[in-house]
């Protein structure tokens, strides 16, 4: 019997994190009953506070999103994906297809701009 790898566990601060989500999303949620049944000038606090929340969870989103496109695996895919891409238009180029000569332009000029960045990261890191 083939033998599966175990699911990983909860990511480290899962429970913290679970537990300020409830939090907040009770708080927010007595707020409203608040402000709708006894005192309506809090809604414009409770505006700010739900927008401000959902502007560093989105903030933070992002750091988690880029995080996850710099792993080895994802640039390894991408990487494979490129160069089959690649393949495709170089192809269609030789036809004499013009749209697929311009995006291999595309291609080539963001290959160079990689190679510049990591040229520079390269440089700073020594």
């Amino acid at each position: 019997m083939p033998t599966t790898p175990d699911k990983p566990g909860p990511y480290p601060g899962r429970a913290e994190l679970d537990l300020a989500n409830a939090r907040f999303r009770r708080s927010v949620t007595r707020l409203l009953k608040e402000a709708v049944r006894h005192d309506p000038d809090l809604m414009p606090a409770l505006s700010g506070i739900v927008s401000e929340a959902a502007e560093h969870l989105s903030r933070l989103a992002g750091d988690a999103e880029a995080a996850e496109s710099s792993s080895t695996r994802n640039r390894r895919e991408l990487a494979a994906a490129e160069a089959k891409q690649r393949k495709q238009l170089q192809a269609a180029a030789r036809r004499g297809n013009p749209r697929a000569a311009a995006l291999l332009a595309r291609l080539d000029e963001r290959q160079r701009r990689r190679e510049q960045q990591q040229g520079r990261h390269g440089d700073g890191a020594a």
